[in-house]
């Protein structure tokens, strides 16, 4: 072998020796780092949970929504506990879902939903604010504007049928209704300020009765039969 091909050969094994040695302290480097990035977002102080905030709530106050959270200041924000700070917080009456919004580097903003009012049932002197899944979750002693039911008893699935049924209500009609009564989920009236009455039935089938509606209301007559829409009444 001649000296010019040796000295060749040797500088192509110190240039992969050195291209190797290249290669190792990058991926040193990047576990460094990964590793640095870990502790920085899991465990140091630099990036722990100091400030809790509170928006959406109008019916509950910003108060009651973090003594509900409970959320562990001082924790590192990567680590706070979202799910179980949701569970706490959706226990709230009025709360009809949280989202939980991290604000590098120190902040955490509570995002809540509120349950929407459809109806108010009459109980006892108080007024139960109901929404579209039949929940009772508020309770006031005036009155407020929009529908108010009277229901023979408060189960969930009775409810959430009257909040159908008056969520089907045109707005016109809606606006004339006295109160709606429900003595039993397969018998719901609609009670009009004009003393006519709807009787709706139960609530399936409700997109079909608010269709029939409009034809009744232009007739004579002061009960209107809606329960099967396919043969609506008159009398």
């Amino acid at each position: 072998m001649s000296a010019d091909l040796s000295a060749r050969l040797d500088l192509r094994r110190r240039a992969r020796r050195r291209s190797r040695w290249r290669r190792i302290l990058i991926g040193v480097g990047v576990l460094v780092a990964v590793v640095a990035g870990a502790w920085l977002v899991g465990f140091s102080s630099v990036l722990e949970t100091r400030d809790v905030s509170v928006q959406g709530n109008k019916l509950t106050t910003s108060e009651q929504v973090l003594d509900a959270a409970q959320v562990p200041l001082g924790t590192p924000l990567a680590r706070v506990p979202s799910a179980a700070i949701r569970q706490r917080v959706l226990a709230l009456p009025a709360v009809a879902d949280v989202k939980l919004h991290r604000q590098w580097p120190n902040g955490l903003v509570i995002e809540v939903v509120e349950r929407e009012l459809v109806y108010q049932r009459m109980d006892a002197g108080s007024f139960q604010w109901v929404d579209a899944e039949g929940r009772v979750f508020r309770i006031v002693s005036e009155r407020s504007p929009g529908i108010v039911a009277v229901t023979s008893n408060n189960e969930q699935r009775m409810l959430a049928d009257v909040a159908t049924v008056v969520a089907a209500l045109p707005p016109q009609v809606a606006e004339a209704t006295e109160r709606v009564e429900a003595s039993t989920i397969d018998h719901i009236v609609v009670l009009l300020v004009d003393g006519r009455s709807i009787v709706w039935g139960n609530a399936d089938n409700s997109a079909e009765k608010t269709a029939v509606l409009p034809a009744l209301l232009a007739m004579s007559g002061t009960v209107l039969d809606v329960s099967v829409p396919s043969h609506p009444a008159i009398r």
